[in-house]
């Protein structure tokens, strides 16, 4: 199943740490989220550029050439539930 655009696709502060074990996945993270981007932002659609609980001031940043990433993820979260 494929994830829905999250607005950290086109975040700065994205940064991913691979998974002990051996299927090969990766687990986000980033400064505002050091032990894992919240699933609700991450896969949630939560825009982050608004404040969560816990992210001490520290939100959404645009990576150079993420306009791309960024407009899919504004594309996709009016089009999920």
């Amino acid at each position: 199943m494929r994830r829905r655009p999250s607005i950290c696709d086109a975040c700065a502060r994205l940064r991913q740490q691979p998974d002990v074990g051996p299927a090969g996945r990766y687990t986000p993270f980033c400064e505002a989220f050091p032990d894992g981007i919240p699933a609700e932002i991450y896969t949630g659609g939560f825009d982050h550029r608004r404040p969560w609980p816990g992210d001490g001031g520290v939100r959404f940043a645009m990576r150079a050439g993420g306009e791309r990433a960024f407009q899919a993820y504004r594309r996709g979260a009016a089009a999920w539930p």
